[in-house]
């Protein structure tokens, strides 16, 4: 069943079938920071567009007000057209800034909320007892009003998770705004319109859905190479930029490890570039294997990585760097372990106000590896620090 959906939503074969893949569609835990960062950005884009178009919407529909109503609900219509107006513009600047999650969740909230706080406004003005009986064109947008605000989620690429707790949440209000309607109402109507309305969030949760996977198979066919696995350097340097923003908003630690494969151009030279290949798709194989959950593996370039280590000070990235050479990084073509020089810095310590200066300084901490020789590893310590050790050690000697 599972197969089936995922190929329903995916329009591909069975191969296309992942754990990661039905992962990404249930929740967001799974999704690669480029991925939370192009959602969060089309869901606040979409939720601006939305509110830039009811700014002008609201106001227009005073016009049809005016010739539908009687003079005392026209001018509380026109009044409640007006404020929401002016909630949707100041949504529309409010959220101009956001680039999170957190900040598409409030967002969307919001957007929702005032749609919802119009309906409940205008519903107890409205003389409605019999849909059927609607003629004006006016009282027919009000009666349909319920299912825009319920077609809304097909803009958003949601999981499903987010999809169903939205309907659930949206259902449950338009069932409380139901009970606003006249008590004359018929009750067969008001069950067709929560029949209704549910049939059409169901629709709009499937297209949200699909949104959301085919958004996620395009940034994997644009953000992935091919032959490692890992983030090619474009995306890459996207989640550096993300990762260090993060860690700098929060003050968090945030290593970065700049790997280079020892010798690698003799195998290329002797082996061919296809030995070369295995070589390199299995030490990120292995550098995988030893990463947690939340690190950052990118091919920089040729036979050089960066692993980000969000969360990690220098000395907890030193440990994962040992680890993993404990571990190994595979074999070259002639029987002999793969060998790597590595660069260790992290941000609190160097001190930097950009990712670039960070990379720059893992790299020059990786090239002084290769100037010994190779297969060591160099970490990063602040000037300062450095003479502070000497200071304490001259110290120490002139006591003796």
């Amino acid at each position: 069943m599972l197969v089936y959906l995922y190929d329903v939503f995916s329009g591909g074969g069975r191969q296309s079938l992942s754990v990661e893949g039905l992962e990404r569609l249930f929740s967001n835990q799974s999704h690669s920071p480029l991925l939370r960062r192009r959602r969060a950005r089309v869901i606040i884009s979409r939720v601006r567009f939305l509110s830039l178009i009811c700014v002008f919407a609201f106001p227009l529909g005073i016009l049809l007000d005016m010739a539908t109503f009687d003079v005392e609900s026209y001018v509380t219509l026109g009044i409640t057209r007006i404020l929401m107006a002016a909630l949707f513009l100041a949504l529309f600047f409010g959220i101009s800034g956001g680039e999170t999650l957190r900040d598409a969740y409030r967002a969307l909230g919001i957007f929702f909320a005032i749609l919802l706080t119009f309906q409940t406004m205008y519903q107890p003005l409205l003389d409605v007892s019999d849909v059927f009986e609607v003629t004006s064109l006016a009282a027919a947008g009000y009666v349909l009003f319920p299912f825009l605000i319920i077609a809304c989620i097909a803009v958003f690429p949601l999981t499903v998770k987010e999809s169903v707790l939205t309907l659930v949440l949206l259902f449950v209000i338009q069932m409380l705004v139901l009970i606003l309607m006249p008590e004359n109402a018929d009750p067969h109507q008001r069950l067709g319109l929560l029949l209704t309305l549910t049939v059409t969030g169901g629709l709009c949760t499937f297209a949200a859905i699909s949104q959301l996977l085919y958004m996620s198979l395009l940034i994997d066919q644009a953000s992935i190479d091919a032959l490692t696995h890992c983030y090619s350097r474009n995306s890459g340097e996207e989640i550096i930029d993300v990762q260090f923003k993060i860690s700098k908003r929060q003050n968090t630690p945030f290593s970065i490890v700049f790997v280079d494969l020892d010798r690698f151009k003799s195998i290329n030279d002797k082996y061919g570039h296809e030995a070369g290949d295995r070589v390199l798709a299995g030490a990120a194989s292995n550098i995988r294997r030893n990463a947690r959950g939340s690190d950052v593996l990118i091919r920089w370039g040729g036979e050089e990585f960066v692993i980000l280590l969000p969360n990690t000070d220098a000395e907890g990235a030193l440990k994962s760097v040992r680890r993993l050479r404990n571990i190994g990084l595979g074999t070259r073509p002639d029987g002999k372990m793969v060998t790597a020089s590595f660069g260790i810095v992290d941000r609190q310590s160097a001190n930097v106000g950009d990712w670039t200066a960070l990379v720059d300084i893992a790299d020059n901490q990786m090239y002084e590896v290769k100037s010994r020789g190779g297969n060591d590893i160099s970490v990063y310590i602040p000037a300062e620090e450095t003479d502070a050790d000497a200071n304490s050690g001259d110290d120490l000697a002139a006591a003796e």
